[in-house]
């Protein structure tokens, strides 16, 4: 698996292409209980602290099957008649906190990391693997990804000090928002913005051919939510050097950029689908 997420994962995390309040009037149709909280989702890299974190939805967290419990699910979305059997537990700061906070990825098995620019500028990887962490109730960090068997205009792709065709990203860090609000919370669609630590530096360097290369910016990837689990699939996605999603919901646009000799940053879009490996099961709930 902003801000940014994956350039593939990042460059692909590595390619990364990661792009990246005032918080919009819900819809007339839309319950009160699923407006926009009155705080921005997004934070400086000095607020980057689970102390600091505005409550509510989107969260990670745990959902507990136990006796007395608020919720009536396994997703603990659901409040209604029957059984109350299940109760929520967020990452951190709760009285059941994450006890692992790692995680892993790498690529789906068929897929191809790509990174590709409004100028058709592409650089693709046959391989990708990550390490990240969680490190508050909406946020990641820690992580780096590494792209191999990498290249573009013919020429391999590569970091430097990394093996040919190697791409590694610089250290990111992420964060949970809305990508689009639903008829009701439980089916408000969420991503994670992955980004350079501090939305400050590249997101990786390297050279095709000799050719300098870097990826700024930050990347949305849509991800799963309201369903406990120990691996999730994350797929970046994008087309012509456009990313879907560019934005949360009420927050502008945050686009990957890519830039070649050292010219004008040109706007790009990653597609990279993995598989994230968590330590622990977990959960990002939409409902709270």
């Amino acid at each position: 698996m902003g801000k940014t997420r994956h350039w593939l994962l990042l460059v692909l995390s590595s390619l990364g292409f990661i792009v990246g309040s005032t918080p919009p009037a819900p819809a007339a149709t839309l319950v009160e209980h699923n407006a926009i909280p009155n705080v921005e989702q997004r934070w400086s890299a000095s607020s980057f602290s689970s102390l600091l974190e505005p409550a509510g939805a989107p969260e990670f967290g745990r959902c507990i099957k136990t006796v007395g419990g608020e919720y009536a699910d396994a997703g603990c979305t659901t409040t209604g008649a029957g059984g109350k059997n299940y109760e929520w537990y967020a990452a951190f700061g709760s009285t059941h906190p994450l006890e692992k906070a790692n995680f892993s990825e790498a690529l789906e098995e068929g897929g191809v990391p790509s990174l590709e620019t409004v100028g058709k500028n592409v650089v693709t990887c046959e391989g990708e693997t990550a390490t990240g962490k969680y490190t508050g109730n909406k946020t990641i960090g820690g992580m780096v990804a590494t792209f191999t068997g990498c290249s573009a205009f013919s020429m391999s792709c590569t970091t430097s000090g990394s093996a040919t065709g190697t791409i590694v990203t610089h250290t990111l860090e992420g964060v949970l928002g809305i990508e689009e609000l639903g008829a009701e919370p439980s089916l408000n669609k969420i991503g994670e913005d992955l980004f350079p630590v501090g939305h400050s530096g590249p997101i990786a360097e390297f050279s095709c051919g000799g050719v300098p290369m870097a990826i700024s910016g930050s990347i949305i990837s849509p991800v799963a939510s309201n369903n406990m689990k120990l691996k999730t699939t994350i797929r970046s996605k994008g087309s012509k050097g456009k990313q879907h999603p560019e934005n949360f919901v009420g927050e502008p646009a945050e686009v990957l950029k890519t830039t070649i000799e050292g010219g004008s940053p040109e706007q790009a879009a990653e597609t990279l689908p993995v598989i994230q490996t968590n330590e622990e099961k977990i959960e990002i709930n939409t409902v709270l």
